[in-house]
């Protein structure tokens, strides 16, 4: 890219009342890799199958193009918004523009608790399975939690080390996800088609008959977990070059292809498990222990290299998000000690505040042991967060996005549609985990979230003091 966009991407960030403090040297690729990463269907698959497949079975599917449809329209939005205001904090910034900065605030601070319990999450998920191959493999017992604390501080050093490096890094992952992906697909197609399907009815297996509500909404935790995070590249623009172009192409794609590779495997995974025993698989990791037995140990060492790199990617998106998020309210000094975390070092990135991304997340790793209840607190913060976005949406009049005219007079429509499926996410988000309604693990992350919103509420007071 020329040096005269770069110029002219410097001047649009000077119209908004900003210097450019930030490295811009982000291209289309890394763009859209931050926010494929983010959203990483082999992670979210890998992780949360279980919880759709154990209530629905193969009827998992429609959850999932549900759950698609839903965050299209939310992609949307922040796409339209993106190329109104190219600036890092996106949420934040779009709300304190659009309505006012208490909004904002609100807005941003839920948006962040998304990013900073979603990181130890990521970081615990990537754990869990490094354990069991050292359990299995060697034979040695090593605690996750040491394990998630040792992830969590090594991607903070990459980002020590500036945007460049994060990029290559979150790169070589997006193709390496992809490579899985592939390989994943072709594996399943290869074992399903020496299966012998003439006793099992599709028509049944695949019907709505006999579901209830909660069984649904525990299967919209699938899709509702796994695709976020594509508007990653939005909180990048200020390092993006061409942003106004380039970013809302990556929103827009980084969904797509997700949406429609986590389909292909649901779809197969579904299939190949009508011909298993489902009982066999109860109260483990379906996936894990499936792909374990099916495809040996030594493929399947294989595909856990690439899912494993999917993971790390992820989190190395998920710092990059939050980092730039508490960079921008920072900037504007509605977060305590807003000078010292707005400090860029001499790589071009905010030091300070990544330092405190890796406090906390190392707090939350030793707060919390479930990763069911680290999730489901970044889940609805972040649900909530998506909200915000879109009810300052409201107060933008026209759309800047390229579409038909039949859109562009109706997205206000596209707007109601969206806030409506967002709430009720956050309502499948709230359902209860397992039968047993006195289970803690039912109500932790709704009392840790109202928690976190509780001390923001306490942040915004003190900063205004």
């Amino acid at each position: 890219m020329s040096q005269f966009n770069k110029a002219n991407d410097t001047n649009d960030l000077e119209q908004f009342g900003y210097k450019q403090e930030l490295n811009r040297s982000m291209q289309k690729f890394s763009s859209f890799a931050i926010s494929f990463s983010l959203i990483s269907i082999l992670t979210g698959i890998f992780a949360n199958f279980q919880f759709g497949y154990e209530n629905i079975s193969s009827k998992i599917i429609y959850s999932w193009l549900l759950v698609f449809f839903g965050q299209l329209l939310v992609a949307s939005i922040m796409s339209d918004l993106s190329i109104k205001f190219p600036l890092s904090g996106y949420g934040y910034q779009w709300s304190s523009r659009l309505v006012n900065k208490n909004f904002g605030f609100a807005t941003g601070w839920l948006l962040l608790t998304q990013f900073i319990t979603g990181f130890p999450g990521i970081c615990k998920a990537m754990a869990i399975l490094i354990e069991e191959l050292i359990n299995q493999y060697l034979e040695f017992n090593i605690s996750n939690n040491l394990i998630s604390i040792f992830l969590i501080w090594i991607i903070i050093y990459f980002h020590y080390l500036g945007i460049k490096i994060i990029s290559k890094i979150n790169n070589v992952g997006v193709i390496m996800e992809l490579i899985g992906v592939i390989i994943l697909i072709g594996l399943l197609i290869f074992f399903i088609y020496k299966i012998d399907f003439s006793e099992i009815n599709f028509s049944k297996d695949f019907s709505f008959t006999g579901i209830s509500f909660n069984s649904f909404a525990l299967s919209i935790l699938l899709g509702a977990w796994c695709l976020t995070g594509f508007e990653a590249a939005s909180d990048m623009s200020e390092e993006t070059i061409d942003p106004k172009k380039t970013v809302p192409k990556s929103i827009f794609s980084s969904l797509i292809y997700s949406g429609i590779f986590g389909m292909i495997l649901i779809l197969l995974f579904s299939i190949y498990m009508l011909s298993e025993d489902i009982s066999y698989f109860t109260g483990d990791n379906i996936l894990y222990k499936l792909m374990n037995g099916v495809f040996g140990k030594e493929i399947f060492a294989v595909i856990l290299f690439f899912i494993l790199s999917a993971i790390f990617a992820c989190g190395v998106a998920c710092v990059a998000s939050s980092s730039r998020l508490i960079f921008s309210m920072s900037r504007d000094k509605i977060l305590p000690k807003s000078n010292w975390l707005r400090y860029i070092n001499r790589k071009g990135a905010p030091s300070n505040t990544l330092f405190i991304i890796g406090f906390l997340s190392t707090v939350f790793i030793l707060l919390f042991d479930e990763i069911e209840v680290i999730t489901g607190v970044s889940a609805i913060a972040g649900y909530l967060g998506y909200c915000g976005i879109i009810v300052s949406s409201f107060y933008k009049k026209e759309t800047d996005l390229n579409i038909s005219a039949f859109l562009k007079r109706n997205f206000k429509i596209v707007k109601v549609i969206a806030i409506c499926w967002c709430f009720f996410v956050v309502c499948c988000l709230l359902t209860p985990l397992n039968n047993d309604q006195n289970s803690l693990i039912n109500i932790i992350p709704a009392v840790s979230t109202i928690s976190f919103i509780f001390i923001g509420f306490l942040v915004y007071l003190l900063n205004k003091r």
